[in-house]
């Protein structure tokens, strides 16, 4: 009997070792993977967890600072843009556990001295759910709240909305009923974590949340690269070309703001996996801990899409998994973190390069390869009806990013759909088609996810809405942007022709008369962008010599065009080229008149 355990005992030692060979094979295999989809992307350092069967790994490539030559360590600290916003959201549900605020309290009481310009406050005020899904129908940020140099990591969280409150804190959308990311939601967050607290909420969530999780090299207050070389100091920020970017505080800190480490990300990725509970002890409800990825009451969510944002994560559909996920890029970094609830599974990453042009999706397939989840099948197709046909047609973005580029993003990020076969295709104007596969109840499944990923609904206006539950289009009609683009092309092309004849008019003898005003106007933009040449991005938020110059140059074009149009109809020549000048200063002047009635023009940067 003896010898019987004995075996046992020894064959179970050897089940392990070979277990834990397979595995640290695996993680070999996956840091070699990491490290050369790193080079290839031209990124310079990552680090990054993985919590997989109640195990914790992290790991790390490239370098943390490359003047100083100093390779990326395992736990360096990072910052990770808006992922900062799933752990203040954790936050925020902690004082909701411990009922000193409640999910559905209106935010008003808590922030008596903002202005919120909400049409919909008798239906449907803005409340602390609505802040937490993105759903609260407030713009994103403002130029001068994103690049400012004159913000403070220790400035009121108010300064960043004391300017212009009607115009800041105007909803877009009912409250609750679309996702419209925003940074100024969360900042709100911030202030009513410091209403209800009394302390600053950088002190609030490192004392009784980042404490508590053991997430000692984490916090929320601003912290910049040191002169020390160490493992554990902040990793060099940079842009693509390695262009180097040092740590910048931003107004809407709560929406971003947040160094750690991926030993630390670890941590809290267990607790989210978690059922709330800290020891005995319940932190989070399991009620809140269910709706972390649950979209609410939205329009989409009503007409049976379950993709969209919850109280803190994002469902994202990818390679072949299904997730609770956020993105985050700040100034110099790039993260993601995405977790897998069912299977106990998750990672997180943080990349210090900031470039647009890399594909960070590789190192997020790379890492649900290695998690090695269970497989999902795509759900099965259904046939479309002929009489879905009302739905081809153009969408345009409804709401879009940002309110002061709305009429940019209807000329440029609109949508054609149209049925082809038994798929719905979507053609966006800047990117390649997506094919939907019908599911049927106006339900689709984009090529290479597995659940439904679109829903087709309709308003009480009968307006026709196409949505991924996180970005929603709306059925326009053609004739109508067709015609901003004609307007828009005219009044480029008269821009440029005035330019021209301006130019060939300085090099004859005639005289240059009023009506040539207009193109002097154009060359005095000159000026400003000169200005904006000669200083950093990171000001293009502040109202100086280049925006100011800008301003008043922009102001004074209709003027000149109008006064130069005046002129040449009071001269009244017949000739051709006279004719044609004219229409130019006609088509000009048109655009400008348009733009301004979209209030895109002059002042849309620092308002």
């Amino acid at each position: 009997m003896q010898v019987k355990s004995l075996l046992q005992i020894i064959l179970c030692f050897f089940i392990i070792c070979a277990i834990n060979l397979v595995y640290a094979n695996e993680t070999k295999e996956l840091e070699q993977h990491v490290a050369t989809t790193l080079i290839e992307e031209n990124l310079v350092g990552i680090t990054w967890s993985i919590v997989s069967d109640n195990k914790h790994y992290s790991g790390s490539a490239g370098m943390a600072d490359i003047a100083k030559q100093q390779p990326m360590g395992k736990a360096q600290k990072v910052r990770v843009g808006s992922v900062t916003k799933t752990v203040l959201a954790m936050g925020v549900l902690r004082l909701i556990s411990e009922d000193k605020l409640a999910l559905d309290s209106e935010v008003a009481p808590y922030l008596p001295n903002l202005s919120f310009n909400n049409p919909w406050v008798s239906e449907a005020p803005i409340r602390i759910r609505h802040l937490l899904e993105h759903t609260a129908g407030l713009d994103n940020i403002k130029m001068r709240q994103l690049l400012n140099p004159t913000s403070t990591p220790s400035a009121p969280l108010n300064h960043a909305f004391s300017q212009n409150q009607k115009s800041l804190l105007t909803l877009r959308t009912k409250p609750g009923t679309h996702y419209a990311y925003s940074n100024m939601g969360y900042a709100l967050l911030g202030m009513v974590i410091e209403k209800v607290t009394q302390q600053r909420y950088e002190t609030y969530l490192d004392d009784h949340l980042l404490s508590v999780l053991e997430m000692h090299d984490s916090t929320f207050e601003f912290t910049s690269q040191s002169e020390q070389n160490t493992p554990h100091s902040l990793a060099m920020g940079y842009h693509e070309n390695k262009v180097v970017q040092h740590s910048v505080p931003i107004s809407l800190r709560p929406a971003e703001q947040f160094t750690t480490t991926a030993p630390d990300m670890a941590k809290f990725m267990a607790f989210v996996l978690s059922d709330g509970t800290i020891g005995d002890d319940v932190f989070i409800k399991a009620d809140l801990m269910a709706m972390l990825a649950m979209p609410h009451n939205t329009d989409a969510k009503n007409a049976g899409l379950l993709m969209g944002h919850g109280l803190a994560f994002a469902v994202r559909d990818r390679h072949g998994a299904v997730g609770m996920c956020h993105p985050g890029q700040t100034f110099g970094f790039t993260a993601y973190i995405c977790l897998y609830p069912k299977e106990k599974k998750g990672f997180f990453y943080s990349i210090n390069t900031d470039d647009e042009s890399a594909d960070t999706e590789r190192f997020n397939a790379l890492f649900i390869q290695h998690l090695n989840l269970l497989p999902i099948p795509p759900l099965p197709s259904a046939h479309i009806d002929n009489q879905n046909k009302q739905i081809d047609g153009l969408y345009v973005l409804a709401p879009n990013g940002l309110a002061e580029f709305a009429f940019v993003d209807m000329l440029f990020h609109f949508m054609w759909v149209e049925h082809s076969q038994q798929h719905l295709v979507l053609n966006p104007l800047q990117s390649s088609a997506k094919h939907l596969t019908a599911l049927g109840n106006n339900l689709y499944r984009q090529a290479g996810r597995t659940q439904a990923s679109h829903v087709i609904y309709t308003n009480e206006k009968q307006e026709v809405f196409i949505t991924n539950g996180l970005k929603t289009y709306k059925k326009v009609s053609i004739t109508k942007l067709g015609l901003y683009w004609l307007s828009m092309l005219a009044g480029l092309l008269g821009l440029v022709s005035i330019f021209i004849v301006g130019v060939i008019k300085l090099f004859t003898p005639s005289r240059f008369s009023r009506p040539y005003w207009s193109f002097i106007n154009l060359l005095l933009f000159t000026v400003p962008v000169y200005f904006f040449c000669e200083q950093s991005f990171i000001e293009f938020g502040l109202l100086n010599s280049a925006s100011i110059s800008l301003i008043v140059i922009a102001t004074l074009l209709p003027m000149t065009l109008g006064y130069s149009l005046f002129y040449q109809l009071k001269q009244a020549q017949g000739n051709y080229r006279e004719k044609m000048y004219t229409l130019a200063l006609a088509s000009a002047l048109q655009f400008c008149v348009i733009l301004i009635w979209w209030k895109q023009y002059p002042l849309i940067f620092w308002i």
